[in-house]
């Protein structure tokens, strides 16, 4: 039986999700809700999916489904997820989990209590290169990892201002901040998988805003104007990086450098532990032999494409690389083995990232439970 999904949301983010599902083997999208109802006919044109409906209540109360793709903007995660909870619907929920840490809980609270599985989007907890770490990680050639630091910097790229993007991306009322969880969130997700997870006891940071200093005019010369419209149509109000350290209860540490324009080269995110490390871009793998020191350069695209044809059935066709969409449907399905918790790295990386914002607000370190006992909600009642 396939799983049947509805999906919330037939903007930008829908659409990729759609994408992927048509994909993966026993996915069937069934449904489409949106307040806008031209887009989400439209949407329902695109893909054939046969139920429309304006509203995401109606949907999940009429649909009959197994699972439910959040891909609305992040302030309306939680009232959604807790909604198909309370249905008894699956949810996988676009990243980040939701705009603070309170809202986040609440949604892993209601998932738990529902019994029903909560996924959170990150592609780079499938990506090859997270994949090869994990395999170096779990067979022990770091060692005890211990340090990792994560990085998702441009130079310059804030949505809608400089183009891509709407305007929601750059908004408080919707998103709940800035690049700090809206990319910061792929990296440290990926990096708390590696280092395993563990609570957060502390965490400290600083967001800044340098909107007037980016776009002087004698940066942009005579296409100011074209920013500096773009900001006062927007509400333009979250930071443009952040940077962070977070401790955890097993003694790691995890560095956050999030920025959508940021004047520094970019940097590789890494993993370091007691008898090697791993880089990401390039893939590096680092150690000591025979009390040589080594930098190994790991051909993935190699063991990918031999993997590929090893587990495709004809030897001349690649078999599909594994990626969040049809892990998620499996998982659903019952049929993952060993699947990755998606949700509960989501969760703590809510209480990492806020704790940026948060401690910035402090202008001190906090630690987890302060972090959890200052965040409100901002989630959209509906």
């Amino acid at each position: 039986m396939p799983v049947e999904i509805g999906i919330v949301g037939a903007g930008n983010r829908g659409h990729a999700h759609a994408d992927a599902y048509a994909d993966v083997d026993g996915a069937d999208v069934v449904a489409v809700a949106d307040i806008d109802q031209d887009a989400a006919t439209t949407f329902a044109d695109d893909y054939d999916v046969p139920a429309v409906y304006g509203e995401f209540q109606d949907m999940l109360d009429d649909a009959a489904l197994d699972a439910v793709s959040v891909c609305v903007h992040n302030n309306l995660h939680r009232p959604v997820a807790e909604y198909a909870a309370d249905a008894g619907v699956h949810v996988f929920c676009e990243k980040p989990l939701a705009a603070t840490y309170t809202d986040a809980e609440a949604m892993a609270a209601a998932a738990d209590e529902a019994g029903v599985h909560l996924g959170v989007q990150n592609d780079r907890l499938f990506n090859p290169e997270t994949r090869a770490a994990r395999t170096l990680v779990d067979a022990g050639e770091l060692g005890e990892p211990y340090y990792a630091r994560g990085v998702y910097s441009r130079r310059r790229g804030r949505p809608y201002i400089d183009g891509y993007g709407t305007p929601g991306f750059v908004s408080k009322e919707s998103a709940g901040g800035g690049p700090v969880i809206d990319i910061g969130t792929y990296v440290v997700g990926q990096l708390l998988n590696l280092l395993g997870n563990a609570e957060v006891e502390r965490v400290s940071g600083r967001a800044v805003e340098f909107t007037g200093d980016a776009y002087a005019a004698e940066l942009t010369g005579e296409n100011q104007s074209t920013y500096t419209d773009r900001l006062a149509e927007s509400g333009h109000d979250v930071e443009d990086a952040g940077m962070g350290m977070a401790h955890l209860a097993d003694g790691s540490v995890l560095e956050l450098r999030a920025a959508w324009h940021m004047f520094a080269p970019e940097r590789s995110s890494f993993v370091a532990g007691s008898q090697g490390g791993v880089q990401f871009d390039p893939f590096e793998f680092y150690t000591t032999t025979r009390d040589y020191e080594a930098t190994v350069s790991l051909d993935i695209g190699e063991f990918e494409r031999r993997q590929g044809l090893i587990e495709g059935e004809t030897g001349y066709d690649m078999a599909d690389a594994p990626n969040q969409f049809a892990h998620w449907v499996a998982t659903v399905a019952g049929d993952a083995e060993d699947p990755i918790p998606t949700g509960d790295l989501a969760l703590n990386s809510m209480r990492v990232m806020e704790g940026i914002y948060l401690a910035d607000e402090a202008g001190r370190e906090l630690t987890g439970e302060e972090i959890a006992e200052r965040s409100e909600s901002t989630a959209i009642e509906l």
